[in-house]
């Protein structure tokens, strides 16, 4: 019984991030300069979250390039993107 309602309560903590934000990440801050995305890497849609990032740069004519990544509370992931001026003569990877 003891094993069963852990097993509920780390369901419930696990949830606890897209049933806030209502998707596997979340846009906490964008602007001309950057965009920083929390996600949780357990049930992260890796392609919505670079499309997310780089619709936020699009905004300005720019592209969305990963600069740092970093961990926040409770195994929370926050990717930080600088959007950098397009150049037609230089494709940039927003995977790498």
């Amino acid at each position: 019984m003891l094993r069963f309602l852990i097993s509920i309560g780390i369901a419930l903590l696990l949830s606890g991030c897209v049933a806030k934000w209502g998707k596997s990440y979340n846009v906490a801050m964008a602007n001309s300069r950057s965009v920083v995305v929390e996600y949780d890497p357990l049930v992260v849609n890796l392609p919505a979250m670079l499309q997310a990032a780089q619709a936020e740069c699009s905004k300005y004519g720019k592209d969305a390039v990963l600069d740092s990544r970093g961990t926040g509370n409770m195994g929370i992931k926050v990717n930080t993107y600088r959007c950098e001026v397009r150049n037609a003569h230089r494709v940039i990877d927003v995977q790498n």
